[in-house]
């Protein structure tokens, strides 16, 4: 049996499946912060972008810029 080297746990791999479906991410949002799905307005993932040489890293950032209820909520790990 061959083990997987990068699983959804992996930072990188996570923030690509959210990335390209972005959806998820904001229904995750949505259950985490306990506000309804359909209260959430502009939903935007700021930095999309994954450069190649940090794939094997550990360390990956998802900055997500939103409005809830017309209120500009900015979610970022700074």
């Amino acid at each position: 049996m061959t083990k997987l080297e990068y699983t959804l746990m992996n930072d990188v791999l996570a923030k690509m499946l959210f990335v390209q479906y972005p959806d998820l991410l904001k229904q995750l949002v949505s259950t985490l912060l306990r506000v309804r799905y359909e209260s959430i307005g502009q939903f935007e993932i700021t930095n999309p972008d994954i450069p190649p040489e940090t794939f094997g890293d550990k360390f990956c950032r998802l900055d997500v810029a939103m409005t809830i209820d017309g209120q500009r909520v900015d979610l970022d790990n700074r």
